[in-house]
């Protein structure tokens, strides 16, 4: 601090230099980079959000699937099953004729 200058006149000639409007500005730059941040932060944990109840859905299906493979893999040894299931597939025993139902 020069001679004869006050503590006042020191003040009011360094906030009138330059420095201070270039923090203000990096200041603002960041404060501005860090809400972009916060932003995008908070769009990828929405998409996130609707991709876990997406996934929730598909495995509940998946296990509702699972459940009856399940139950007709159980069934797969019975004899009356297996012929419902190739009837519905259209076979027939060697000895029947098979009729077309008209449209």
């Amino acid at each position: 601090m020069a001679r004869g200058m006050g503590w006042r006149a020191y003040n009011e000639s360094v906030r009138e230099r330059g420095v201070y409007r270039i923090l203000y500005v990096i200041f603002a730059l960041g404060t501005a980079h860090m809400l972009m941040l916060c932003g995008i932060e908070a769009q990828r944990w929405l998409a996130q959000k609707q991709e876990l109840k997406l996934v929730a859905g598909q495995t509940q299906a998946l296990a509702a699937e699972v459940a009856g493979l399940r139950e007709e893999l159980q069934r797969a040894d019975d004899p009356a099953y297996l012929e419902e299931k190739a009837r519905s597939l259209g076979y027939v025993y060697p000895n029947e004729e098979l009729h077309a139902k008209p449209r």
